[in-house]
């Protein structure tokens, strides 16, 4: 905004410590929220628009730091407002669709980002979670496009290579989607769930050994891990190692007792352990260990 010529001395000065106080307070909100401490960064976000509302990029700060806290109605608020202030905010249109994506509207967040790549067509950020959004409509080739695009303008987001393999697989593309995540774990070799997802496409392809290997790779990264463990228990199976395959069982018991009850009841290969006096004993109480998922932002 620029200042009109008729203003006096005094007013400007004034307008001068106006803006220097805001400036302040927004750099300390945008500090705060990449230290995740972002209650206190929503304080001064507010404090901010206090002084004056009419500042898309603070409202838009504002609105993904309500994202990071789950308040998704106040953030899409937020970037309403940014968007209202200036229709051509590519990151507010982003941040509006990421908010559609967590609500699980995914033809409103597809809308979102395409606006969002209308403006700002070189943004990874919106051809990765276009792609995401796509992967979640079944609308696998168009998201492979879309992650593409992604890593055509930043080749190291690993989340795209993994997300652009589950892509192929899907198709049946059985070389390229291990291409794909083995290039996902070259950029991040202790990206733990990339591991499990390599292990399970070995286990499809019957390549047990390197199966076997790729799940204790992520037990290796991340110790508390039911995807492992199931899958090392589902692969000694099949190779007839079955106390190896019992003691995987016992550890992802030990995970998560509830999620381990519904993959047993819905996985068939394993049921002829049914009756082995080890896997009945798994039944009975035993201790859980508090898995903690992988947060969306993260895949």
């Amino acid at each position: 905004m620029q200042f009109r010529a008729s203003f006096s001395t005094v007013e400007a000065e004034t307008n001068t410590e106006s803006i220097g106080f805001s400036e302040t307070f927004h750099r300390q909100g945008k500090a705060l929220s990449c230290l995740g401490l972002y209650e206190r960064a929503l304080t001064r976000y507010d404090k901010v628009l206090e002084q004056d509302r009419h500042t898309p990029v603070v409202w838009c700060d504002r609105g993904y730091t309500l994202e990071k806290l789950g308040r998704y109605d106040e953030a899409a608020y937020s970037f309403g407002e940014a968007i209202t202030l200036r229709p051509s905010y590519a990151s507010a249109w982003l941040g509006r669709g990421i908010i559609h994506a967590q609500l699980n509207e995914s033809d409103q967040a597809l809308d979102c980002f395409d606006r969002a790549l209308r403006f700002a067509p070189k943004d990874y950020r919106s051809w990765y979670n276009r792609g995401r959004v796509l992967v979640i409509m079944g609308c696998y080739p168009e998201a492979v496009e879309s992650f593409d695009q992604a890593l055509e303008r930043k080749p190291q987001k690993h989340q795209a290579w993994y997300h652009r393999a589950v892509c192929l697989l899907a198709q049946n593309q059985w070389a390229e989607a291990l291409s794909s995540i083995d290039i996902a774990l070259t950029v991040k070799p202790d990206c733990y769930y990339a591991w499990n997802y390599r292990g399970a496409l070995f286990q499809r392809m019957e390549r047990l050994p390197e199966a076997i290997e790729s799940f204790k790779r992520s037990l290796s990264y991340r110790e508390v891990n039911l995807d492992a463990q199931w899958g090392l228990a589902r692969c000694h199976y099949r190779r007839g190692e079955i106390d190896q395959s019992l003691d995987a069982l016992a550890a992802a018991f030990e995970v998560n007792r509830e999620r381990s009850l519904d993959r047993w009841q819905s996985d068939s290969s394993l049921q002829a352990l049914s009756q082995h006096p080890r896997f009945k004993s798994l039944l009975k109480a035993s201790p859980v260990r508090e898995e903690v998922t992988f947060g969306s932002r993260g895949a």
